[in-house]
């Protein structure tokens, strides 16, 4: 378990303040930015300046390429609605060159997935460096909607509402690290560990989550780890990371 320590820090240092940079060659869906270092699916917001104290969050944002030769990112737009308010009107506005991207918000925040109290705990004492928010909070969610299996959408509206921005996965002896919005792999740390016993969905010291009477995630979760890794598989085809980790974690099978 040493080096889980060394290889948790690096997230959180390198990014434990916003990454701001002005939007050039902006067109409707995607614009760029110059940077010095960053990685694919790193989230954030485009943020329109309209003076000197007047600001508001017109899109989400999401790297989707990096070009290091070119020290440039490429940014991808959609609709921002963390802070939907239906009796409030919305403006329409559309990404624009001078735009500023904010990148990495509360990567200093994250929560944790892991199948039992043990590996919890040993994953939450090595990142002193996050703030790290309950697992119980996550699971009182998913009782209020009745969603014993969680979803795709449960954890993006947790991580909405709790103000997270980094979500640790563990499965396949791996460490998943992932932006909580876009759903990409940032980091694969490996942590060979034997699970004797696993609690679904995940640890938490909530004894039971209420199902509701039908509906997507209304069933109990049957296996952890086939859960998980199938969704951050679903959402990772194009990650380089994560295609990288799979290779790897390929051939040493093979040797095996």
């Amino acid at each position: 378990m040493r080096f889980l320590l060394l290889l948790l820090m690096p997230l959180s240092i390198m990014w434990a303040s916003l990454i701001k940079a002005p939007l050039f060659d902006v067109d409707a869906h995607q614009g760029f930015i110059k940077i010095t270092t960053l990685q694919e699916g790193v989230s954030g917001f485009v943020v329109r300046h309209f003076n000197d104290e007047h600001s508001a969050i017109i899109a989400k944002a999401v790297v989707v390429h990096v070009d290091p030769q070119n020290r440039q990112a490429t940014i991808a737009f959609s609709t921002y609605d963390g802070l939907k308010q239906n009796a409030l009107p919305k403006g329409k506005w559309q990404p624009k060159e001078g735009d500023e991207v904010q990148l990495a918000f509360a990567y200093n925040r994250a929560l944790l997935i892991a199948p039992n109290r043990e590996l919890y705990h040993q994953v939450m004492s090595r990142g002193k460096s996050i703030e790290w928010v309950s697992s119980d909070l996550f699971a009182a969610m998913l009782s209020e909607r009745g969603h014993p299996t969680p979803l795709y959408d449960d954890i993006q509206d947790f991580c909405d509402a709790n103000t997270v921005g980094l979500l640790y996965v563990y499965a396949k002896q791996t460490l998943f690290t992932l932006d909580c919005h876009s759903f990409q792999v940032l980091q694969t740390t490996p942590l060979p560990q034997e699970v004797s016993k696993t609690q679904l969905p995940f640890y938490s010291r909530i004894e039971a989550i209420r199902e509701a009477w039908w509906g997507e995630g209304s069933s109990p979760l049957k296996a952890y780890e086939p859960y998980y890794f199938r969704l951050i598989e679903q959402h990772n085809q194009t990650n380089t990371l994560f295609q990288q980790w799979r290779k790897s974690a390929s051939a040493s099978d093979k040797e095996f």
